[in-house]
């Protein structure tokens, strides 16, 4: 199991194994579901973990040639700034979603969309890293000379389906959108909550491209995956409003 995996376990823990709760999303909270939850999430990154440490030999070339036609854009493209955006846009994406979730449920159990969008972000990832495990395609840098040789020798130059920074922060955005939606959120929110659910993971994409690490096809796969995840997380988790009197 990875740190990362580990870490986000504990807290997810902490949050889910209490009483069932229902807050202003019209969610809720179930020990026994969110421990198979949790657990399933963990399982993927343990298998992760596992398949990383089989031997991998890259080829000793690659043929830019063989490149499907939708994907050579991304070709002879290293943009160590694009990079660093592509992860402060995560972490931002991160946060604010984070915050708004829980600045919607007005002071009745705030961990509650915290609990649901981490449990999105914890099978994305995981799923994301093992299919980049069995996949081993390589990045878009790794056909060109712009990127350090070393950059270029690693076992990271061959993860690039799909793109995992798309893929979270879809899940991230998407299952936000789902908790709001779901709310007594004003109409407005609500539809400028989705507007941006669906821009932040576009603009991640292009700036993975942008950035040399992944190709068009990752970052498309990568929204659809994390969408998925972070629309079905939220809906097994949806609750009935209550009555109005």
């Amino acid at each position: 199991m990875s740190r990362r995996s580990g870490a986000w376990a504990a807290l997810l823990f902490a949050l889910v194994l209490r009483p069932v709760a229902q807050g202003q999303t019209w969610h809720t909270l179930k020990p026994g579901r969110e421990a198979v939850t949790v657990g399933l999430g963990v399982s993927l990154h343990g298998t992760a973990w596992l398949l990383n440490e089989r031997p991998f030999t890259p080829p000793l070339t690659l043929n830019a040639s063989a490149v499907p036609p939708i994907d050579r854009i991304a070709l002879d493209r290293w943009d160590p700034q694009a990079h660093t955006a592509s992860n402060v846009l995560f972490l931002l994406t991160a946060g604010g979603g984070l915050a708004l979730g829980i600045a919607n449920q007005h002071g009745q159990d705030p961990l509650l969309p915290a609990a649901i969008t981490l449990e999105s972000v914890l099978l994305t990832s995981g799923l994301t890293d093992v299919v980049k495990e069995l996949v081993h395609r390589p990045r878009p840098y790794a056909y060109g000379t712009l990127a350090p040789a070393d950059v270029r020798a690693s076992d990271e130059a061959y993860l690039s389906f799909w793109s995992g920074h798309t893929a979270n922060t879809s899940a991230l955005t998407f299952s936000t959108a789902m908790l709001v939606q779901r709310s007594d959120a004003s109409p407005g929110l609500k539809t400028g909550t989705w507007i941006g659910a669906a821009a932040l993971p576009a603009v991640m994409g292009l700036l993975r491209v942008k950035a040399g690490r992944h190709f068009p096809t990752d970052v498309l796969t990568g929204y659809v995956v994390g969408a998925a995840v972070g629309i079905l997380v939220p809906y097994f988790h949806r609750a009935d409003p209550p009555a109005k009197h």
